[in-house]
């Protein structure tokens, strides 16, 4: 699924490469996905200019002139391309701007999303309104994080981090790498966690997510820049979908376990019950 750095990476896209482009046509094949029908989707979208691009955790969300936005989660393989000359292949919804170019989105299960709505009721809809800080924003502070650790202390970290009622944008995978980073147990209660842990697992997110930033975001399913560049991040997991392989600090082979229905992937040498 693409995760918080995957979708920012879009979002920066759209601004460099879409920013300007006036829509000719909006094609919806796929109408479970949206709040419009097909007819509806073409109407609106039709002869609007997209000014600028926004993301809420894992929602990418496009503003057009006039007032008007394009919601889109992707869900598990959900994934948007750009081209300069529109090929002949499937989509569920597209995007035909004047002049040149497309943008095509597919790939989207059931529980994604892509959704028109009043630029001013973006934050108000379902799917949006019901997340919880965003793992970028600024107000995520280690306070902010202390805070939400102490209203959730029954549960374990593993669900606190990918829960997007409490924090917006991390899943499983980012949720796996941090953990190890951090070297603390998913399966641990956020009650139990010493302030030293909490303020480790704060910080080293950052590092999970700049090396993620290095190799393109991942691609471990169906994520793609753009272009069509797929990110190298899931190559390079510690942790994350190895399980039996040996951990890359002390060799000491990774395990799985189900927290809360959710695959966490561990070594039970590196991470700890206590630091």
């Amino acid at each position: 699924m693409p995760e918080v750095i995957e979708v920012d990476f879009l979002r920066k896209e759209v601004q460099q490469l879409l920013v300007g482009k006036t829509v000719l046509k909006g094609v919806l094949i796929k109408e479970s996905l949206s709040n419009l029908n097909a007819n509806q989707f073409s109407e609106i979208l039709e002869g609007k200019t997209i000014i600028g691009a926004r993301r809420k955790g894992k929602v990418l969300i496009i503003d057009f002139s006039k007032e008007v936005s394009l919601l889109t989660h992707f869900l598990l393989t959900g994934f948007a391309r750009f081209y300069e000359q529109c090929p002949n292949i499937n989509y569920q919804v597209a995007l035909y701007f004047a002049g040149n170019g497309c943008l095509l989105i597919n790939g989207i299960m059931l529980g994604g999303f892509v959704k028109i709505l009043r630029t001013d009721k973006v934050f108000e809809e379902d799917g949006v309104k019901e997340l919880g800080i965003d793992v970028l924003s600024l107000d995520f502070t280690l306070d902010r994080f202390k805070q939400i650790l102490n209203s959730n202390r029954r549960k374990t970290i593993k669900q606190v981090l990918i829960d997007q009622h409490i924090i917006a944008g991390i899943g499983n995978a980012y949720s796996d790498e941090i953990l190890f980073e951090a070297k603390v147990l998913p399966f641990r209660k956020c009650e139990d966690l010493t302030n030293a842990d909490t303020e480790n697992i704060f910080n080293v997110k950052e590092k999970v997510f700049e090396r993620s930033i290095a190799f393109g975001g991942e691609s471990e399913l169906s994520f793609v820049h753009l272009d069509g560049k797929r990110g190298e991040f899931h190559k390079h997991f510690n942790v994350h979908k190895r399980e039996g392989e040996s951990c890359p600090i002390c060799g000491t082979p990774i395990i799985m376990k189900k927290i809360g229905g959710r695959s966490s992937y561990y070594c039970p040498n590196c991470q700890k019950e206590e630091a």
